[in-house]
């Protein structure tokens, strides 16, 4: 090449032209343009490009502040290296004059800068030719190595080779999860996708192998490998299967909203064919824990996936505070404000005395425990005090209603209505039987209940 540029001795403003009209954004710093330019500079030659994507306006006064580079250069006291800079940023102005569609309007303008490139080299040709140093000629072939001490970041992928050779593929697991692990790794690691198709023989192992060793001759890129990956060994209904996983995947109790939306958009991510936003959300919905139900029911419509991430989270923070909360701390000796602590309900001793004496018989001849037992002896006698405990404990469980059952008060030894055995008057000493009432005899020896009872003998 007549005038070969080496890129990696331009400046800043120059590189982002050279950038551009290779077809990519420029990066924002010296670095990055020296990263990108490395690499495009050798696929797209300067002498292959041959019209500008610029404006001419624009282009026209990169022209004019590139020429103004040269002349300060050439103001100054020219070395040897500031001589080959001056020589490159000729040689790169040239290629760009060269690129330049001018019109009627513009013609003018470009004649100008094409007659001071033109003196500029003249000029730099003389202090050339004079200088005590000599510019070296620059060979065609390394168009983009500089001769100049320019600071070069030199990176060693030795460790992300290792790194991603770890990554294996046997022909039984998930393919998609492969290719799916290997684009992020190089997306990271910035691995080109010629360096990672040299890479492919050492992905695969058994049946996977014996496949790669026999396709390797029909694929030119990653991506070509990667669709026949999934071609052969993806199953047919791998995206009906899938989505039937989809629906059932319910969130867990142990996960929180975030972690469990994130699994979801991976599984989607799984699908040949990506469902409508709309159809994620009814998902969603339908399979998040129901304690969010009340949150979401109480706000307004949920049209997107981040609305309802946003209403679940503020719901799983209220929680977390509810389950933080504790009580107020009691005063002390220690309480430096003891006006302003927490007292609460306190139930003294004189309450809790009086409410014992409404429920505590200590005297057995008390009017009302002797009126108590009388009027209840015959539906619940009582013959001690626990019992009477007992009853007086469960008291809140029985309604004060007299049922029809009740036993009507009889006393068999005075064979009356009026009181029952125990508070019968009578003298205890003497024996009445209690069916009849004769005087003297038990029931058992009585001889009028005898009378009475029919025989039992067999014969």
């Amino acid at each position: 090449m007549e005038f070969p540029v080496k890129f990696l001795s331009l400046q800043k403003p120059e590189l982002e032209y050279e950038v551009s009209i290779r077809g990519e954004s420029p990066g924002s710093t010296v670095q990055d343009l020296r990263k990108q330019i490395s690499k495009l500079g050798p696929l797209f030659p300067s002498e292959d490009i041959l019209e500008s994507n610029f404006s001419v306006s624009a282009d026209l006064k990169g022209v004019c502040d590139a020429l103004a580079k040269v002349q300060s250069n050439l103001d100054s006291r020219p070395d040897r290296n500031v001589l080959l800079r001056t020589q490159n940023l000729l040689n790169h102005l040239y290629h760009r004059l060269n690129r330049i569609v001018c019109d009627e309007t513009t013609k003018p303008m470009y004649d100008a800068c094409e007659q001071e490139f033109r003196a500029l080299t003249a000029r730099f040709n003389s202090v050339k030719d004079t200088a005590t140093a000599t510019v070296l000629p620059v060979p065609n072939t390394e168009p983009v190595v500089s001769t100049a001490p320019i600071n070069v970041n030199v990176t060693c992928d030795r460790g992300s080779h290792n790194e991603l050779c770890k990554i294996k593929f046997d022909g039984k697991s998930c393919v998609r999860a492969f290719v799916e692990r290997i684009t992020e790794f190089c997306q990271a690691r910035s691995i080109s996708d010629t360096k990672l198709l040299s890479y492919a023989t050492e992905f695969f192992t058994g049946d996977a192998l014996h496949w790669y060793r026999n396709v390797k001759g029909q694929v030119s890129s990653w991506v070509e490998l990667a669709t026949l990956l999934k071609q052969d060994f993806g199953q047919r209904d791998y995206d009906y299967r899938l989505g039937n996983e989809i629906r059932s995947r319910t969130q867990g109790e142990s996960e929180n909203i975030t972690v469990y939306l994130s699994i979801m958009a991976g599984l989607f991510s799984r699908l040949s064919k990506p469902l409508p936003e709309d159809e994620k959300l009814e998902i969603l919905l339908h399979n998040i824990r129901p304690c969010y139900a009340s949150t979401l029911a109480s706000a307004a419509a949920i049209t997107d996936i981040d609305t309802l991430r946003n209403h679940c989270r503020n719901y799983e923070s209220i929680q977390a505070r509810l389950a933080d909360f504790r009580e107020p701390p009691r005063r002390t000796a220690d309480t430096l404000a003891p006006e302003f602590a927490y007292t609460g309900i306190n139930y003294n001793k004189n309450n809790n005395n009086n409410y014992n004496k409404n429920f505590t018989y200590k005297n057995n001849n008390n009017k009302q425990y002797n009126q108590f037992n009388s009027n209840h002896n015959n539906s619940r006698p009582y013959t001690n005090n626990n019992n009477f405990n007992k009853y007086n404990n469960n008291m809140k469980q029985v309604h004060a209603v007299t049922t029809p059952s009740a036993k009507t008060l009889f006393c068999p030894r005075c064979r009356n209505n009026s009181h029952n055995l125990r508070q019968c008057p009578a003298n205890k000493d003497e024996v009445y039987c209690f069916k009849c009432g004769h005087k003297g005899v038990k029931s058992p020896d009585c001889p009028s209940c005898k009378k009475d009872k029919p025989s039992t003998s067999k014969n």
